[in-house]
């Protein structure tokens, strides 16, 4: 009797423990399952380079946060808090910059900051960016960076759907969409003849970019990307 009742202890008190062990070990993996919630005055900005001049190392308020990032590429959304900030472009893994702006930005906005040369004397481009708020489709919107095309229309790639019309450089234009495949051309104002192609596969809920940008030879190049908010680590 004194034998089993020792056993029927042991084996309670095990449970116990076990139990505890487990709820803390679910608790503590439950605190790195989420990551941070950005500060309730947080503002959004992501960067792209509209030419051919080489990766580039961005620093926000002399401290570095997107490396390598490739010409033509658009970064991710970066969180930054509301109010002025200082933006440097360096040559990538370089200390000096090839040009740098200020920002002021606004909680709760976000903003595309494109420059179309890294030349010191250039004045970036800054489009206030659209949310998607219908669930049910897709956002799409259209940049239009290359400084030497007019006004575009952007169209399906039978030419029988005009999509978005008139969009003047440095400008950009957006649609709520079904989220589908298409193919869509970029083609001069009034015509449908294709500058440039550009093929989407939409999902629900997402927003997605088409940059138009200057490319190779003087010809148009379209790059085309879902936008993201980079990871938040309270940092």
């Amino acid at each position: 009797m004194q034998i089993k009742g020792l056993q029927k202890f042991f084996n309670i008190t095990c449970t116990i423990y076990l139990t505890t062990l487990c709820s803390l070990t679910h608790a503590q993996q439950a605190g790195l399952l989420y990551d941070p919630e950005p500060p309730l005055d947080s503002a959004y900005v992501r960067i792209i380079v509209a030419s051919r001049e080489g990766s580039v190392d961005v620093v926000v308020d002399g401290r570095p946060r997107i490396q390598k990032l490739a010409s033509g590429e658009a970064s991710e959304f970066i969180v930054l808090s509301a109010g002025p900030h200082t933006i440097a472009l360096h040559p990538a893994g370089k200390p000096s910059a090839h040009l740098s702006a200020k920002l002021d930005v606004n909680k709760g906005r976000a903003l595309t900051v494109a420059f179309t040369s890294l030349k010191g004397n250039t004045t970036p481009i800054v489009i206030e960016d659209k949310t998607n708020s219908n669930k049910l489709k897709a956002l799409l919107a259209v940049y239009h960076l290359d400084p030497k095309t007019g006004p575009i229309d952007v169209l399906t790639a039978d030419g029988n759907t005009k999509v978005l019309a008139d969009i003047t450089m440095g400008t950009s234009a957006s649609i709520q969409v079904n989220p589908i495949d298409v193919e869509l051309v970029a083609a001069k104002t009034g015509t449908k003849s294709p500058l440039v192609k550009a093929s989407l596969k939409m999902a629900q809920g997402g927003t997605y970019s088409v940059f138009l940008m200057a490319g190779d030879n003087g010809k148009m190049t379209a790059k085309v990307g879902l936008n993201k908010i980079e990871r938040y680590t309270g940092k």
